[in-house]
């Protein structure tokens, strides 16, 4: 018997001016996006449990007694919502005025700036100039977090985000909230380091330059990388990445939301393992040998001196499954017609799991493409000798 799936029930409300229609339950934060609105928000971020802290999203509800954090605010039929009016902006204005009494104006040294949250919603929504003077920073400068990891105490927002990645995703509580009030910071448990598989996303989710990657301490600026949507090579998972360059140079291997794949996460291994891309012995082009040496050469050429080579004998293949499927498949049809044999190997390493998000994982087997030898009749032999 057929069975009939109930539609999702839906709301309908106006933002801006915009009617939009978003599934039940969806706060007014994300129902905007459907208008094609991006509210303002620090805490808040699609991928951890919602906060409400930073205060940073508020919106004019029409009939509602007071601005409404748009994060925790659920969408209701008929709602009037008003994000840039005059007591919505007044009052995202003071936030921004409060963060920044006591945040170092670091900017030209800052390795986020550039892509900095409260530097793109100060420029767009915030005071021209401060009310006060300049205030005297209270905290030590930078604090090793351990890993990948550094801690600028003057630069955090407290937003809480890395607290809550590491609590509900990582499943490894090793940070927290330290003190109370204007001494409040980012502090670690006795003991603990952020050497999780994972721990590494707390940069990425870091909304200003509070935690920095060592990796890429200094070495760049934001407005000189080129940015291309990647694929993760180092591992069977496929986490979505983005290759960031400068002069044809991997900079920064960075994750790609896909909520199929890897939701917004990359692992430390495969954030870090990029340097063999840059190495400059890499093959860039055939290369056939004449008096004992390689020499670059045409593909027409190295195509033909390779059937030569390989005319009436008998063929074994080692391959790399970092290799392409189509380039896997014409090494199979080699081998079956030398008579010869197809293997493979992959280096492994302790499998890491990411318990909040299930199905993702640094996989044991590191290698991107070992699935694909595998179906083209390849045997894998870890063993094998180059």
């Amino acid at each position: 018997m057929a069975t009939t799936v109930a539609p999702a029930k839906t709301v309908q409300l106006t933002i801006e001016g915009r009617s939009v229609t978003v599934p039940e339950g969806m706060s007014i934060l994300e129902a905007a996006k459907f208008a094609g609105i991006l509210i303002p928000h620090y805490c808040y971020h699609p991928g951890l449990p919602v906060a409400g802290v930073c205060r940073m999203c508020l919106v004019e509800v029409e009939k509602a007694p007071k601005l409404a954090p748009a994060c925790v605010t659920t969408a209701m039929p008929g709602q009037v919502v008003h994000v840039y009016s005059e007591k919505a902006l007044e009052a995202r204005k003071g936030v921004l005025e409060f963060l920044l009494i006591n945040h170092p104006l670091d900017c030209p040294i800052c390795d986020q700036a550039g892509e900095c949250e409260l530097q793109d919603y100060t420029y767009v929504e915030g005071r021209s100039e401060g009310r006060l003077g300049p205030e005297p920073k209270r905290f030590n400068p930078v604090e090793d977090f351990g890993g990948d990891v550094m801690y600028v105490t003057n630069r955090c927002i407290l937003c809480t985000r890395c607290v809550r990645f590491m609590d509900d995703v990582a499943q490894e509580s090793v940070l927290n909230v330290s003190e109370r009030g204007d001494r409040a910071v980012i502090g670690k448990f006795d003991g603990q380091d952020l050497t999780h598989a994972w721990a590494g996303n707390v940069i990425e989710l870091c909304p200003v330059g509070a935690l920095l990657s060592k990796d890429s301490l200094n070495k760049v600026r934001a407005w000189e990388l080129d940015r291309t949507p990647s694929v993760c090579p180092n591992c069977t998972q496929g986490c979505n990445t983005i290759a960031e360059t400068r002069d044809n140079q991997l900079v920064r291997l960075r994750p790609r939301s896909n909520d199929d794949v890897n939701k917004f996460f990359v692992c430390d291994y495969g954030r870090l393992n990029y340097r063999w891309m840059n190495r400059q012995d890499r093959v860039e082009a055939p290369l056939v040998s004449e008096g004992g040496r390689f020499t670059a050469t045409d593909w027409d050429v190295a195509t033909a001196a390779a059937a030569a080579a390989m005319r009436g004998k008998t063929v074994h293949a080692l391959v790399s499954p970092m290799l392409s499927n189509e380039a896997m498949w014409l090494i199979a049809r080699i081998v079956q017609k030398c008579g010869g044999r197809a293997t493979y190997r992959v280096p492994t390493g302790a499998e890491a799991p990411l318990p909040g998000v299930p199905g993702l994982a640094l996989r044991r087997d590191r290698a991107a493409n070992g699935r694909a030898a595998e179906l083209f009749g390849f045997t894998r032999d870890d063993d094998a000798a180059l």
